[in-house]
């Protein structure tokens, strides 16, 4: 049974990995994360009631971790740290990966000033997939509440992104600086 739930879990691994990179912003750190949601649901998989489906019920797992990690590290005296900028790839454009990359910090920056209830939404809806009732689960939330608090957090981002860049969707490189 137990191994039988693994299965099942393992299967939304990389949907579950992907909310976590873009919330914590750091892979070595999604997937430790990751591990930690993937073992503590094999321990309380005795305990799946079976109303979500494993993939909401992982994630709302996976997103305890992350704030379990955040309180944690709340609690540790603060570090500095080395730059995290990584070498740039090489590439046909470099200059078009440094701003892809730039561009998508920006956007990341953004989301993380989102409330986190807006923020863990617009992640689950947008980067992992999930429905409005799949939503709803992991937040505590009605179905309906989960479509209230997504569409706030969208148009917050919409709304601090208008504010601080010039949008052209239509344009190979979308966003610039005011």
């Amino acid at each position: 049974m137990a191994a039988v739930v693994a299965e099942q879990l393992a299967a939304h691994r990389e949907a579950v990995r992907g909310v976590l990179l873009r919330l914590v912003g750091d892979e070595a750190l999604a997937e430790d994360l990751v591990q930690e949601a993937l073992l503590r649901a094999s321990r309380a998989a005795t305990g799946m009631r079976g109303e979500a489906a494993p993939a909401t019920w992982l994630t709302a797992i996976a997103l305890n971790c992350a704030r379990d990690h955040f309180r944690a590290a709340k609690r540790r005296p603060a570090t500095t740290t080395l730059d995290e900028a990584d070498a740039v790839p090489a590439a046909d454009e470099p200059e078009f990966e440094v701003m892809q990359a730039e561009m998508s910090g920006c956007i990341l920056g953004h989301l993380a000033r989102l409330p986190e209830r807006q923020r863990e939404a617009v992640l689950m809806h947008h980067f992992a997939g999930l429905s409005h009732r799949e939503m709803a689960a992991p937040l505590g939330i009605s179905e309906g509440n989960a479509r209230v608090i997504l569409h706030r957090g969208l148009a917050a981002l919409r709304a601090s992104l208008a504010a601080e860049c010039k949008l052209d969707f239509g344009d190979r490189i979308p966003c610039e600086r005011r």
